[in-house]
């Protein structure tokens, strides 16, 4: 009981109604989408199949009636080719005149024929030299003959084959299939010929099929010649009537072959159509039957998948309730935790709000909170890193301070006296030394590293009696943008004391500069000693180090290490061996 009454309770709710009305939808698209792609699939399986099915029995069908028909017609041709050579047939065809003592025979064997074979209408002989007709029934003129249109596609010299007419009987009743084949004497020409009349009717009705009107959609067989300009026989009578208009439209079907099946749209509805052309007769034999079936096939599915669907319908419903009841009692206790806890507004407890809102309110606003702590974190780590970047530059100055000062010594030694040179180079060293200490920010333009360079060069002039000389290819559109204090002079400095030290000669440095985009590249190049491929490669590995540490290079590494700190990893120095000699220190940094 206290179940029901909590059930209803839950229903009354709109929070509970909202949430039955999503999952319930969600469920409905879920099963009900599969379920009627699934459906249309599995219908045009079935149709198809049944399509297949039903134009194999159509095509079944049509074989029977045609071997039924065919085996009329071959029995018939032979019937009249044996009649056509019988002797006494040859006897009168060759006389002038009739010998009535022959007649006789002549006419019991057509009786004996006619009654042997139902479906024969009448058999008739013409004699072209005597010019009568024998029946079964009389003897007379060809003129009096009363259905002598059966001798109509008659000629002297029409081949020694069987020839096919469709007609009516004295142009009215009954239809028939005439066979018409000639009587010929020895290698002259036809002297008459044999006419052997079959009844459509009686054809129908020996074959099992036949009707004046088809009412009822039964399979119907229907027969053309070769070329299809004339029905030759059909089940429904009525279509042999002056050759019906009716059976124009089957008169338009393609795919003929020696057999061809399809489904087509004749007389505004849908039939299975199977043909056979009979190459001996030069006939084509059509049976068609309704494709009724596969429309009430059809509608049968479509009330099942209707039932179906309702019935899925009705499971959603379940489902759905189901699953709300089973999540809305969590989010029910978890909104009155919230609220014990204070994480609700007052706006967020009023009536008309969603518990799942309220819920997201107070996790946006963990969130908040969470983000500005971040921020301060992340405002720390790069008080930081600001600060650990100022420790790897000012690390330089001591190592910078050590190399001057033996310049000056060495200098002192040997210009003894001659004051002015070390006043200079020492005057020279404090502006260096002023440079390099007098701004706190570690990023400065171009131009004042390269005023920073000139006067370290000025102090190396003095070193080296101006055997190293310096080449500045700078363009003027990059001199504004910042680099990393101190980024040039240990790269000038590396090549002076690896590359150039040692030669008597001296040597030449180029500093390079060109810019793509944000992207800007500085070369440093000398044309020194340089070093081996093995060398080469412990440089690069000493490069990719993160510590600072070692004798060697310390300010290569320092300067990478600052370059990538401040504009990012894929920055900083690349080391190539130039193919003249010497070696190629690239420097790239982007706009800031």
């Amino acid at each position: 009981m206290i179940r029901i009454k909590q059930m209803v309770g839950y229903l009354k709710d709109y929070r509970f109604s909202s949430i039955l009305l999503k999952y319930f939808l969600l469920l409905a698209i879920c099963l009900v989408v599969p379920m009627t792609v699934l459906s249309i699939w599995y219908q045009s399986q079935l149709e198809g199949n049944m399509q297949e099915e039903l134009i194999n029995k159509n095509e079944s069908a049509l074989e029977v009636s045609y071997n039924n028909v065919n085996s009329v017609l071959k029995s018939m041709k032979v019937l009249a080719c044996c009649l056509s050579i019988d002797k006494e047939v040859q006897y009168l065809a060759a006389l002038n005149s009739v010998d009535t003592d022959n007649l006789e025979s002549l006419n019991d064997m057509l009786s004996i024929v006619l009654s042997s074979n139902e479906y024969i209408d009448s058999v008739c002989i013409y004699l072209a030299k005597s010019g009568e007709v024998v029946s079964n029934k009389m003897v007379c003129r060809y003129s009096e003959y009363e259905d002598k249109d059966c001798f109509s596609l008659y000629s002297d010299d029409m081949p020694d084959k069987p020839v096919y007419e469709a007609r009516k009987k004295k142009d009215r009743y009954p239809y028939l299939i005439t066979i018409l084949y000639p009587i010929r004497v020895g290698n002259k020409k036809n002297v008459g010929a044999v006419a052997v009349n079959i009844a459509v009717e009686k054809l129908g009705n020996y074959i099992g099929s036949g009707q004046y009107r088809n009412k009822d959609n039964t399979p119907m067989l229907m027969i053309f010649d070769g070329e299809m300009n004339r029905l030759m026989y059909s089940d429904e009578y009525r279509l042999l009537i002056d050759d019906a208009s009716e059976s124009n439209e089957l008169r338009k079907l393609s795919g003929w072959g020696e057999k061809f099946s399809g489904i087509y749209t004749l007389w505004d509805k849908k039939y299975i159509v199977s043909g056979i052309y009979s190459p001996q007769d030069d006939l084509r034999y059509l049976y068609l039957s309704s494709a009724d079936v596969l429309d009430i096939q059809n509608q049968s599915a479509m009330q099942i998948f209707r039932l179906v669907v309702g019935l899925i319908l009705v499971v959603c419903l379940i489902l759905a309730a189901m699953l709300t009841f089973w999540i809305y009692r969590p989010i029910q206790q978890t909104v009155k935790v919230l609220e014990n806890a204070s994480m609700l507004v007052d706006w967020d407890k009023k009536e008309r709000v969603d518990e799942i809102e309220a819920i997201q309110r107070s996790i946006l606003s963990a969130k908040k909170e969470k983000d500005y702590l971040d921020e301060q974190i992340q405002e720390r780590i790069l008080k930081l890193h600001n600060a650990q970047i100022c420790a790897l530059q000012t690390q330089i100055n001591p190592h910078f301070l050590f190399n001057t000062l033996t310049g000056i010594g060495n200098a002192g030694a040997l210009l003894l006296g001659k004051d002015n040179i070390v006043t200079d180079m020492i005057f020279t060293l404090g502006k260096l030394m002023r440079i390099s200490l007098s701004s706190k920010e570690y990023l400065v333009p171009l131009n004042e590293e390269l005023e920073h360079v000139k006067l370290y060069m000025k102090l190396i002039d003095f070193r080296y009696r101006g055997k190293v000389r310096m080449h500045v290819e700078i363009p003027d559109e990059i001199g504004k943008e910042q680099i990393a204090k101190l980024t040039l002079q240990p790269l000038i400095e590396n090549a002076i004391e690896h590359g150039l030290a040692h030669r008597h000669s001296g040597g030449n440095i180029w500093l390079k500069g060109e810019k793509a985009g944000d992207n800007i590249t500085i070369y440093v190049v000398d044309d020194g000693e340089g070093i081996g491929q093995k060398e080469l490669y412990k440089l690069r590995e000493r490069l990719k180090e993160s510590a600072v540490g070692g004798s060697e290079h310390i300010g290569l590494k320092n300067v990478n290490q600052r370059l990538k700190l401040i504009f990012g990893d894929e920055y900083g120095l690349e080391v190539n061996r130039e193919e003249e000699g010497g070696l190629c220190v690239t420097v790239r940094f982007r706009t800031l």
